[in-house]
Parts: structure tokens; sequence; C-alpha cells
């Protein structure tokens, strides 16, 4: 029986899907300078040819699998700080769910970590100026820790310096933790040694982040911290 409108997209939409994911692994593996079509046809189960139909070059291809990218990690951070749950506990959630993701998608920590160096590569000046996912998921966390400081629940600060802050101490933990992570796959161990290894310090860095909003000090009448 000939398949309907709906099933045909549906399958396009897979094949597009799986080319996108399989780009995704040749990307965090070789750059886009080493990537080649051929490799991300392997990847993703499909004919060479099916790529360059869903995608007419490398390059469109790649910028593609970037603004697919950005669009995800919006996606996670709003999931997480559009809540009005208290400010805190929105922070704390997010910062364990980058780490334990790390261990569970790897391929996306390492497109963050990597896509920086071809970013000139893939987009023109003009077009950089525009891919504003970063600046605006900086924005959501500032109008977060703002409405933590009105409510009491952080000390009071700039708010989009501490955004800054934030942000920069989750990926400075990010690194770390990948890096750890990479020397114990290199030792051989599995995902779930690899898990209950490093738990202690996905803690420990969880820990570092939430530090910087500290609820302010309770101080007693002698000017001496409470105990």
């Amino acid at each position: 029986m000939p398949r309907n409108k709906e099933q045909n997209e549906e399958i396009r939409c897979q094949r597009r899907d799986a080319i996108i994911r399989g780009a995704l692994k040749v990307y965090v593996e070789k750059g886009y300078a080493a990537a080649e079509i051929g490799d991300v046809a392997e990847q993703a189960g499909v004919a060479r040819g099916l790529v360059y139909y869903y995608f007419k070059d490398k390059l469109a291809l790649f910028r593609e699998l970037f603004k697919y990218m950005f669009d995800q990690s919006q996606k996670h951070l709003h999931s997480h700080f559009d809540k009005e749950d208290p400010v805190c506990e929105i922070l704390e959630k997010f910062v364990s769910s980058m780490y334990n993701n790390m261990l569970e998608q790897s391929e996306s920590v390492q497109f963050f970590m990597r896509m920086r160096h071809d970013l000139n590569e893939l987009f023109k000046p003009d077009e950089l100026k525009n891919l504003t996912w970063h600046f605006e998921n900086i924005q959501v966390i500032q109008n977060t820790l703002t409405r933590g400081m009105e409510s009491g629940e952080i000390r009071r600060m700039a708010p989009k310096l501490l955004a800054g802050q934030y942000w920069g101490v989750v990926m400075s933990g990010m690194m770390y933790l990948r890096q750890m992570n990479q020397e114990l796959q290199n030792q051989g161990k599995s995902k779930a040694e690899i898990a209950q290894t490093i738990q202690q310090d996905i803690k420990d860095a969880i820990a570092c982040c939430m530090s910087l909003v500290a609820p302010p000090m309770q101080v007693n009448s002698k000017g001496d911290d409470e105990n």
C-alpha cells in the first residue's frame, strides 16, 4: 500500500534527524574541517546521496547542526528557568542536570566545548551577530536571579554580573568533569563505574555554583554571624 502524505513527511523528518545526529557524532570526533559527508552518512545509516538530498553541501549541513544544538540548549534552559519554583531550587536543579547529562549525553557537551573553534568558519560576521542564543540564555538566568534577590532568596548584587559568573562556574565545572570522564574512559572504566567514581566531584561542582548565590548571611544584633 502506498504511503500517504503524513507518512512520507514522518519518514523525511526521521531521515533528516538521523543525518543531524550523524553529523553530531562526526563533529565531536573530528571537528568541522576534517568531517566528511561520507562519515556522516555512515553514522546516520543512510546513503551518501541522501545526505545531499536534504543538505546541499557540508557547510549547509553543519550550519543546520549548530542551529539545532543552539535551539536544544535554549529549550533545556527554559525547561528549568521558566518555572516559578524557589530560585535556589531552580539554579541547583539546572546545574545538576547539566553535570549529570554530561555522563548520559556526552556528545552534546563535547559539541559545546568544540563549537567555538568553528563558528567563524560556518557563519559570516553579520550572521554571528544574530546568533544570540548565548546572550538570551544569560538573560533568562539574570531574570531568575533578579526574582531571587527581590524575594530575599539570594544575596543582592549586580544581576548581570552574577548571571555571567554563575554560567562561567557551570562551564568550568563542566570542563573539569569532562576531563575526569575522559581520563576514566581511557582507563577502561565502564559508564556505571565512571558515574559512581565522580559522583562526589559532581556534588562538589554543584556546591561551587550554588556558593555564588548563597542567601544573605543572618547577622545578630552584635554584628556577629548567628550560629
